[in-house]
């Protein structure tokens, strides 16, 4: 068992899924006691999941992924059923024997990191990777995936600026401290954590040996352009974020005329998110962050 660990697994809707995640924790060494769903998909009528009997669920409304997070780990705490660690997961991830305890191992190896993940496989074909951590462009600050790694694949552990906020275990005491931000609501909340860890001096590693499988359909062109905009206002700078949204949009113009792979209304959506973040009013900490940074 790992007992400085408890996990969050935040559920939205998908209860056959749920109980495949929930088996592959326990699998792990999570102990049942040390799981809480936090349940955002069910309606006020309905407040029973099938198949989880036995299983601490906290029910709220659906504010995002990072909402969940954010109060799940307040409930840990107020119940004092937080650990030294605290592991996020979708509802969805699918953790290989051995996971838990290779990213617990490497963040304990380190008092600098603050939070570890592990290499994520498309749970379609269970080999596929879809995710290793991410970088920045130096440039414009895009979240890009890291690609091309065999040679990195013995590594017990390799910096990385973001990872996906998939499957990722954290230093309680700094999930406390930082928080992810609600103001995303879906998508970008760890990138932007990740980025505020990093600023104040502590390591983002990912675990090559630990291996979890999970699907993805990437992010939705208008959440896009949404976010990325308010990740650079509160981050760096408005216009950079007007700059890198602008990007995209060319990107994804260009992609539907030279690959035909792209869809036409991609670029009109990436616009519409942009126009949505702009007139989201800016929060006190959007000033504080870029002086930081």
């Amino acid at each position: 068992m790992v007992d400085d660990v408890a996990c969050i697994v935040v559920h939205h809707k998908s209860p056959e899924t749920l109980v495949h995640t929930l088996g592959a924790l326990t699998a792990n060494g999570v102990a049942q006691d040390r799981i809480l769903i936090v349940d955002n998909g069910n309606d006020a009528t309905d407040r029973q999941i099938p198949g989880c009997d036995g299983y601490a669920v906290l029910y709220t409304r659906n504010r995002g992924y990072a909402a969940a997070v954010n109060d799940g780990v307040a409930h840990l705490k107020s119940t004092e059923q937080d650990r030294a660690l605290t592991l996020v997961s979708t509802h969805e991830s699918l953790a290989a024997p051995g996971a838990v305890r290779a990213m617990r191992e490497e963040i304990l190896g380190d008092p600098r990191i603050a939070v570890a993940g592990p290499t994520l496989l498309n749970a379609d074909t269970g080999r596929q990777i879809w995710s290793v951590g991410g970088r920045l462009t130096p440039t414009l600050k895009l979240p890009r995936h890291w690609v091309n790694l065999d040679a990195l694949a013995n590594e017990s552990n390799v910096d990385r600026e973001w990872l996906d906020g998939a499957f990722t275990m954290y230093r309680t005491a700094d999930l406390e401290n930082f928080k992810l931000d609600e103001t995303y609501f879906l998508y970008f909340e760890e990138t932007d954590l990740h980025t505020r860890l990093r600023r104040a001096g502590h390591r983002v590693i990912w675990v090559p040996r630990a291996r979890v499988s999970q699907k993805s359909s990437g992010i939705p062109s208008r959440l896009l352009g949404r976010n990325l905009f308010l990740f650079h206002r509160k981050l760096y700078s408005k216009n950079r974020g007007r700059i890198a949204v602008s990007f995209e949009i060319t990107r994804s113009i260009a992609r539907a005329l030279l690959t035909k792979r792209g869809r036409w209304s991609s670029f009109l959506e990436i616009a519409k998110g942009w126009r949505e973040g702009e007139r989201m009013p800016a929060s006190s900490l959007d000033s504080r962050e870029r002086l930081a940074g």
